[in-house]
């Protein structure tokens, strides 16, 4: 199949949602159980009504997967650990962090939401515009304006048995939030066993006769109709009819203001002492006849997916950079010269970092954050920001990049808002259906989501918020065979440097199900005294961190998850962050995980004064530079880093001022080389100068090479010989090849001892023929007592034994025994 025909072909595949025709609006609650408030509950259904978790919420155990839960908010005090950091918080941001009240409006007599009063169940408003948020789409604008026509509330519902007082299910209003009545409100009244469905533009109480006794005992599934074709209204109880009302409704007003809350009214009164779960809308009468109870409107729940099975690779040889036993298991697996992991003595050899080469501008605009990846048909796919979302670039050569556009207005875009900032991967675990991933965090309305797609050409949002978060920078993911889990990163800006700024690290989750909730740990004070030995807290402005964002937008990371990567005091310069850890599984070696950090040397706040006279609007610079750096490890936990040369550093590429290179995610092999892209920038961090300089893009996209296996390397020096000895180890195969540059004066022998330290006669490192020159695959040879060269090792196959290699002017990158000819 051609790209044309691929893309034709995935377009088809977006259209079909996977939802019953009608679908507005479907909240499912499966997101975590320790969910904070201000947290996104997310729609399943088609249009993106997401909710947000008030302090008046809670996501409990329910009928399928997890459930709303209306609580009593507990005593609300946030903790500013100094008098002056408050006063300097409080006057920065003291209304948009919901910290304080603003004066209220004149006329009005709701008090404007802040955290002390944001005890709402779950919600989304588009009042209170002096909070730190993006605006929420209009409900009365659209289809959850009910009484337009035709439509369908449903859900399960579980009611407390000590309920006594009328609670709201659902509520649409008009707004100002609270200042009048103009709403359709569903509720439900235990004391007179009936729903209540008030629509005020008709002036119209539907009283809807149920089964209190039913609904306390059991989960049950509830239906309210709106019949407009009839002029009635219907409710269902687990299928049976069980009221009918006539009733002629109207639509809403469209409002500025407008909302929706579930679980409580405008002013966060009338709790509903009940549990809430699975609630759908739908633009159309639903039901016109008495049916069979449904079960879950979940993929995950009405059609199970099979039981994933891990692929498992090879066990780890190295945890923690060391052997995991007195012999390594090296089989027949290529081993990479990254660190000392392997080697037991060495004598003047070094390990030496090799930064990628720039080889030309592919693109002249930049992706923003961005993921390379070649498929299975050798075609090469960048994936960037686009417009409003995440779009793609193409190229059969790596050098020319196509944008393809595949109608319908999509033009290049394969996941739409709110994905922006992300990681693309192919799982091998998934089915053909989900085989391509996509981690993005919406920079917009908090959240990360997993997208899925069969050909990377058109994904759609899993159905459940996977991290509650708001996302900082793209997060990086892939699944690790060695230890059986998917492995991911993300920024969070908890700690702070020592003037009290943001200081940048990442931290590192890991799960075994993409599709479910990521589990996390909520902080607690013993959590954040154990975080505080490796982590630079100083005296934090505000707790809990989940307050940072204010009542209608997600907290970023804090130290719920352990650390995979930040600065380090003992190599790095102060107040020197990490933007991104870009790390990834080497695919093609086992125990091998390399990363390509971004690092930012920030100029303001902190150093000496003529570190910070760097940021002064006079020099026309910015906030700082950023670099890629190196690192390496041999179980993606332990990372040994490599700061010197920068992997791509700044400078000046054919004359574009390459003042901040962001590596893209993902490694491309083209025989013997790699290749990877660069977004790179023109200008300082917040730059004075940005996308000012006549001539010189903002942005643009440059491809990298890098030789096979070689980010690192042992060297000997030029003017001395040098070597090493491995600890014991057992091997398979018949041959060994080394990626290997001598250049033209160097040379380097290898050879093995047996497990008493003795030299294996004929194949000894003495025995060695010299390789001389540069190779990336070099079979090793050695002569025979009779003068004739051998290759063949398959004699010391399985047993236990030490290689000892000699060197000089010469960079030794990777070995592997093969059997291949």
């Amino acid at each position: 199949m051609n790209l044309r025909s691929t893309l034709i072909v995935a377009a088809a595949l977006a259209s079909a949602v996977p939802l019953s025709a009608g679908t507005v609006a479907l909240w499912l609650f499966d997101e975590q159980e320790q969910l904070y408030p201000s947290s996104i509950l997310n729609d399943a259904g088609p249009q993106d009504w997401f909710l947000v978790l008030g302090r008046g919420g809670a996501v409990v155990p329910g009928k399928f997967g997890r459930a709303l839960q209306p609580i009593e908010p507990a005593p609300f005090k946030p903790v500013f650990r100094q008098r002056e950091a408050h006063e300097e918080f409080s006057n920065a941001n003291r209304y948009a962090f919901g910290l304080e009240t603003p004066p209220r409006q004149a006329g009005r007599t709701v008090e404007p939401m802040t955290w002390f009063n944001a005890t709402f169940a779950a919600a989304f408003v588009n009042g209170d515009e002096h909070l730190r948020r993006r605006p929420f789409a209009s409900p009365t604008r659209g289809a959850l304006n009910l009484g337009r026509g035709a439509f369908t509330i449903e859900f399960w519902l579980k009611v407390a048995s000590g309920a006594s007082a009328e609670g709201v299910v659902f509520e649409v209003g008009s707004g100002p939030r609270g200042e009048n009545d103009v709403v359709t409100r569903l509720t439900f009244d235990p004391v007179t066993s009936e729903f209540r469905l008030f629509n005020q533009p008709a002036g119209v109480t539907a009283r809807l006769s149920t089964d209190r006794a039913k609904l306390t005992r059991e989960w049950t599934h509830c239906a309210v109709v709106y019949d407009a074709s009839r002029s009635e209204v219907r409710h269902y109880l687990d299928g049976r009819l069980k009221a009918t009302v006539a009733a002629k409704l109207a639509p809403l007003p469209e409002g500025k203001e407008d909302y929706v809350s579930l679980g409580r009214d405008a002013v966060w009164g009338r709790p509903l002492a009940a549990t809430l779960d699975e609630v759908r809308i739908s633009d159309e009468a639903r039901y016109r006849e008495e049916f069979p109870v449904p079960g879950s409107f979940s993929r995950r729940y009405s059609a199970p997916p099979a039981p994933i099975v891990l692929k498992k690779g090879p066990p780890l040889q190295f945890p923690g950079g060391r052997p995991v036993g007195p012999v390594v298991e090296l089989a027949g697996h290529k081993h990479l010269f990254i660190d000392e992991a392997l080697i037991a003595r060495q004598t003047n050899t070094t390990f030496t970092a090799h930064p990628a080469r720039i080889e030309e501008t592919v693109l002249p605009s930049g992706t923003g954050w961005s993921t390379v990846i070649e498929d299975e048909n050798g075609l090469i796919r960048l994936y960037g920001e686009g417009r409003e979302g995440v779009a793609v670039w193409t190229s059969k050569d790596g050098v020319h990049f196509d944008t393809p556009d595949f109608g319908g207005g999509r033009g290049n875009q394969v996941a739409a808002s709110p994905a922006r900032r992300g990681s693309v991967f192919i799982d091998p675990n998934a089915p053909p259906a989900e085989r391509w991933k996509l981690l993005a965090g919406s920079h917009e309305r908090g959240g990360f989501f997993v997208y899925t797609s069969p050909d990377g050409w058109s994904f759609r949002r899993n159905e459940v918020t996977a991290l509650p978060f708001w996302a900082g920078s793209a997060s990086t993911i892939y699944y690790d065979d060695q230890r059986q889990l998917y492995v991911a990163h993300h920024r969070t800006d908890y700690a702070r440097t020592p003037a009290g700024k943001t200081e940048r690290n990442f931290v590192r989750t890991e799960v075994t199900d993409l599709l479910d909730a990521w589990p996390f740990q909520p902080v607690t004070e013993a959590r954040k005294a154990e975080a505080r030995k490796s982590l630079r807290l100083g005296d934090r402005v505000l707790d809990p961190w989940w307050l940072d964002n204010g009542p209608l937008a997600p907290g970023g990371f804090s130290i719920e998850y352990p650390i995979a990567m930040g600065p380090d005091p003992a190599i790095d310069p102060l107040a020197t962050d990490l933007y991104n850890t870009r790390a990834l599984k080497y695919p093609w070696a086992p125990d091998t995980y390399v990363a390509f950090p971004l690092w930012f040397f920030h100029y303001s706040e902190d150093g000496p004064d003529t570190r910070r006279i760097l940021s002064h609007p006079d020099l026309l610079l910015g906030t700082g530079l950023v670099e890629t750096q190196l690192a390496v490890s041999r179980d993606g936990l332990t990372w040994k880093r490599y700061p010197r040369p920068a992997y791509v550093p700044v400078g000046n590429f054919k004359g574009y001022p390459m003042l901040r290179p962001y590596i893209a995610f993902g490694l491309v092999r083209r025989g013997e080389e790699l290749w990877q892209y660069v977004y790179t920038r023109s200008s300082y961090h917040d730059g004075f100068r940005e996308g000012r300089t006549p001539g010189v893009p903002p942005s643009v996209v440059q491809r990298l090479s890098q030789r096979l296996d070689g980010f690192v390397s042992i060297d000997a020096p030029y003017e001395k010989e040098g070597g090493f000895t491995t600890h014991p180890l057992r091997f398979t195969g018949s041959r060994l090849v080394l990626n290997v540059d001598a250049g033209a004066t160097g040379y380097l022998q290898i050879g093995f001892e047996d497990e008493h330290g003795r030299p294996v006669p004929g194949l000894g490192v003495d025995d060695c023929v010299y390789i001389n020159g540069n190779w990336v695959e070099q079979e090793v040879r050695w002569l025979t007592s009779d003068q004739k060269v051998t290759t063949d090792v398959s004699s010391l196959a399985g047993r236990v034994v030490r290689l000892v290699v000699r060197m000089r002017g010469a960079s030794l990158y990777a070995l592997q025994f093969t059997d291949r000819p």
